[in-house]
């Protein structure tokens, strides 16, 4: 059986479908026939701007689905032939655990079974964000855990999740508020249906003027907790205006500041490779019971996934248009195609 992928060569250089080794799973790890890639905003950063500096050749991606095609000698929980949506490990090396490809070895840790009766493509499209999520609000932030065993206690406290139709700030909207916690978000007009289904008690429109927008959100405070889910530069202006008004204090974010920045005084930007900084009990609660329940329950909501055309040779198409902005939708390639 050959192996497909889709290779940077070197920093900022076109991508390029070509045949390369089928990966040979360690002890702990897995063969994934992939079936379903989904993209995730910082692999065009990385592949167009180059912003983390890695080892080329390169395989990038980090979220996948299909079928297991073999297990290492010591994996119990996965068989071959089950259906699974997995993550590249943060720390994992080697073009093998590259997600743009047919075949991908991963960790059993990061590995996520199907649910029965759910496409393999929504667990897939929710496993990039789900660890920088969990690591974040209750790694580091130390909020609770939702849970889907019963009624959840409301919580005093309030959380702002800024982009709440982006990937990231959709499913956090949701973890917070299974959690109990009141959260406010924002999105543009046209995703408003779909961000309002989430759970956050009010939704304002980004699209307003700067100073009107910080109103606008101030007035829905004060909050216990700040998250800026987009983090460009123009989102961190607004973002850590809100965090000065109500006294100072930390702003969390999903990138740093490449380059000079200055904030309102009292505010600091809190950023860490998120994912990177769970500990393995829960990291595993996010894998084997926080996703398949929620999925299995119907208490996880997906973005809408958008299918970018022509396999392998589709993934330059849907680099560029992570490039351009893509709010309310997931993009994903079939690497058989």
């Amino acid at each position: 059986m050959a192996n497909l992928a889709a290779v940077i060569t070197a920093a900022k250089t076109p991508i390029k479908v070509q045949e390369v080794e089928i990966g040979k799973p360690g002890p702990h790890e897995l063969l994934v026939k992939n079936e379903v890639i989904a993209f995730n905003p910082v692999e065009f950063k990385i592949a167009r701007l180059a912003i983390f500096p890695i080892q080329y050749p390169a395989i990038l991606g980090s979220s996948f689905g299909g079928t297991v095609e073999a297990v290492g000698s010591q994996v119990s929980s996965f068989r071959v032939g089950d259906k699974v949506a997995a993550s590249k490990n943060f720390s994992a090396v080697g073009t093998q655990y590259g997600a743009y490809q047919r075949y991908t070895v991963v960790g059993e840790d990061t590995t996520s079974k199907v649910p029965e009766g759910i496409d393999v493509a929504i667990p897939t499209s929710l496993l990039g964000n789900l660890p920088t999520i969990v690591a974040l609000f209750t790694g580091r932030a130390g909020l609770d855990k939702p849970s889907f065993d019963g009624p959840v206690s409301a919580k005093d406290k309030k959380v702002l999740v800024y982009g709440g139709s982006s990937s990231f700030g959709s499913l956090s909207v949701q973890y917070v508020k299974q959690a109990g916690y009141t959260v406010v978000t924002t999105s543009s007009p046209p995703h408003w249906d779909f961000v309002s289904k989430l759970g956050a008690v009010a939704v304002v429109d980004h699209k307003q003027e700067h100073g009107a927008l910080v109103k606008a959100l101030v007035a829905e405070g004060p909050y216990d907790l700040i998250v800026d889910s987009i983090s460009f530069p123009n989102t961190v202006a607004v973002t850590a205006e809100v965090v000065a008004a109500q006294g100072g204090g930390k702003l969390y974010t999903l990138q740093p500041a490449f380059g000079p920045e200055t904030l309102p005084e009292g505010v600091t930007r809190v950023f860490e490779s998120w994912s990177s900084t769970m500990d393995n009990d829960l990291r595993s609660w996010a894998f084997t019971t926080y996703l398949p329940q929620g999925l299995s329950g119907g208490k996880i909501i997906p973005l809408p996934i958008e299918k970018i055309e022509g396999g392998l040779d589709g993934v330059s198409d849907a680099l560029d248009r992570l490039q351009k902005g893509v709010s309310g939708v997931k993009l994903i390639v079939d690497p058989w195609e």
